[in-house]
């Protein structure tokens, strides 16, 4: 006589089958082309991958230190006028069209714009004013920084370029311009650098000799395919990256551009996905 077989068991090793089914497709990979970013492994199961994607790639410059006046000039006496008095101190703001001078004969030197005094050499009251004589005065309308770039960099910065001056105490930012660009570098055992003088207008806010931090942005390639920058493989013939499709590989020679951090830019060879 056959034994007949408990319908309990089947259901249980129905459902264990089911089991294992379900847990078979969970973790089967999927099939999907990217890039290895793991050059140690050779067998996709090892692969640790990452996918070309579009991002807007930045590299800044950016130096500290303290504002000064981009205006520094010596205004000379009139000469042959007789000096009554000086009627402004020194590092005291003084508005622009303010009598800073007055001559015996009631006329009065005049200030052409917002300004501190800095120093001055004057003659003797009732005394003769000469070209040797005069007020040293420093613009506090139109404000400057000097921004220190090294000898990698120069060549990616013009006079015109727009710079961020963000106030140390404040964290005020403000739109300033580079005006002029040194022809001659400081060595150092990094390299050389380069002074550029930003100069940017006083918002009313600001004193010379306050603390500041100017950024540049240098370089910008805005919605480009990019790549993580583990990705990037040289060999003899250039520059490449390993193109993952399923359980198969291959080598794709690229075209890079500019890097930051984390990512290359990438003009040729693959696209985003």
């Amino acid at each position: 006589m056959k034994k007949k077989v408990n319908p309990i068991v089947i259901m249980i090793i129905i459902l264990l089958i089911v089991l294992g089914i379900i847990i078979y497709l969970y973790v089967k990979p999927t099939n999907t082309s990217s890039l290895d970013t793991d050059t140690s492994n050779s067998t996709t199961s090892e692969i640790t991958t990452a996918n070309a994607s579009i991002q807007t790639i930045e590299n800044t410059l950016s130096s500290s230190g303290q504002i000064e006046s981009a205006l520094d000039e010596k205004i000379t006496l009139h000469a042959s006028y007789y000096f009554e008095e000086l009627l402004a101190d020194e590092n005291v703001y003084i508005e622009e069209g303010t009598n800073i001078i007055e001559y015996t004969n009631g006329t009065y030197l005049t200030a052409p714009y917002d300004c501190v005094i800095i120093s001055t050499n004057l003659p003797n009251e009732d005394e003769v004013c000469t070209s040797s004589h005069y007020i040293e005065i420093k613009s506090i309308e139109s404000l400057a920084m000097s921004l220190s770039i090294s000898e990698s960099d120069i060549n990616k910065v013009e006079i015109g370029d727009v710079v961020d001056v963000t106030i140390t105490s404040t964290n005020e930012k403000i739109e300033g311009y580079i005006t002029s660009i040194s022809e001659v570098g400081t060595y150092s055992s990094n390299g050389s650098y380069f002074s550029a003088v930003v100069t940017f207008d006083n918002n009313g806010n600001l004193k010379i000799g306050m603390s500041a931090t100017c950024e540049i942005i240098i370089e910008r390639a805005e919605n480009v395919v990019a790549v993580p920058l583990e990705a990037i493989q040289t060999s003899d013939e250039g520059k490449y990256v390993i193109v993952v499709d399923g359980n198969s590989t291959s080598e794709v020679a690229v075209e890079t551009g500019i890097s930051n951090d984390a990512y290359i830019e990438i003009k040729s060879g693959i696209t985003a996905l």
